[in-house]
């Protein structure tokens, strides 16, 4: 089913009788308009894209079928003509993107619509990929797998994590993403128990562990992956508490099934947590839906009885963070299939800085 079809059946079932969508996200999921400025109308039978003359060129040539109505430099005008011409009486908006402020203003000019606050029906209908939305996803997962085997090569002993960064989000440009998919974050050593340390003048030392976490953007759908990189050969418990996320994300994995909840397939690493003693140092989360945005739906948390549907593309990043000594993370992307999940991230999960560098960071 379209989405549009999709939100249609939505909005039958809410009794609204038209969407207000001002987020970049879903207008460009629901109409395939992609300029940084837009709002949505869409009723039973009308499709109105709002925006200002940087963009109308623009949007006729990407939202084929739609109504395009350019406004001035206060946009209220136009989207009072968008919404009279539709002829909506109950409107949903997107609370967590509109202001106090717009939706004030949006009541005072029309005070015959009934506003009612929805939720992000985009979301829980961008849910589940379709095989367009995979094959960007994939390739964002491809871009930042390419990104760092030429990342590796560069890394020594005494670089910073603000470099490491740097050099990372160049590769990632080089090998076509659109920009990073979130701020990238480069933990060494002691650091790494910080789970998002912002990179620093921090320096890479012998015995550390790295937490090097960074994602693609490819046609706007995002990827992100963790590795915990080795710099020699660090201490006996930091090696031990890698082996331990290595186990609980495998025993995920496993667990993860059409109909099973995200609760479920958290609990699964959990259990493997606590038979070793080391729960209270997990987040409460194990992962999170992928796509236009960076974090998006489902939620693979505890407690979520959110089901799993075939689809669905998700992150399964266990993590421990020992304050004081250092973190471990891994994470990788999977897709709901129905035999269980495929892992689309291919960069291996023990990743050591080679003996050669490690030698010439001595020097």
């Amino acid at each position: 089913m379209d989405p549009i079809t999709a939100l249609r059946q939505v909005l039958a079932n809410d009794g609204l009788d038209a969407a207000f969508i001002s987020s970049s996200e879903n207008w460009r999921y629901f109409s395939g308009f992609t300029g940084s400025h837009a709002y949505l109308v869409i009723t039973a039978d009308r499709q109105i894209l709002v925006t200002d003359p940087r963009y109308t060129e623009q949007a006729t040539a990407q939202a084929a079928g739609w109504q395009v109505i350019t406004h001035g430099l206060d946009p209220l005008p136009a989207l009072q003509q968008a919404l009279q011409a539709s002829g909506a009486r109950r409107v949903g908006y997107e609370t967590h993107k509109l202001s106090d402020h717009e939706i004030r203003s949006l009541r005072a000019a029309l005070p015959e619509i009934d506003w009612q606050p929805a939720a992000d029906h985009g979301k829980r209908l961008r849910a589940v990929k379709s095989p367009a939305e995979q094959a960007a996803i994939h390739t964002a997962v491809e871009i930042a797998d390419r990104a760092l085997a030429d990342l590796l090569p560069l890394l020594r002993p005494g670089v910073t994590e603000r470099e490491v960064a740097v050099e990372l989000e160049y590769r990632l440009a080089r090998n076509g993403s659109e920009g990073p998919s979130f701020g990238t974050i480069v933990a060494a050593g002691e650091r790494g128990a910080l789970p998002h340390a912002a990179p620093s003048e921090r320096t890479l030392n012998l015995g550390d562990m790295v937490v090097v976490d960074f994602g693609a953007v490819y046609r706007g759908y995002h990827s992100d992956i963790t590795r915990t990189l080795w710099v020699g050969e660090p201490a006996l418990r930091l090696r031990e508490i890698f082996a331990i996320v290595e186990e609980a994300q495998q025993a995920a994995i496993a667990a993860i099934r059409p109909g099973a909840t995200g609760g479920e397939v958290d609990e699964a690493h959990r259990t493997i947590f606590r038979r070793c003693g080391v729960e209270e140092f997990a987040l409460r989360g194990l992962g999170h839906g992928v796509g236009l945005e960076i974090h998006e739906q489902p939620r693979v948390v505890m407690g979520s009885d959110e089901q799993l549907e075939i689809g669905m593309v998700f992150t399964v990043e266990p993590g421990l963070y020992l304050p004081g000594t250092g973190g471990v993370r891994t994470e990788d992307i999977v897709c709901v299939t129905p035999a269980g999940c495929e892992v689309w991230t291919r960069s291996p999960h023990l990743l050591r800085i080679p003996a050669a560098s490690a030698a010439e960071g001595r020097k």
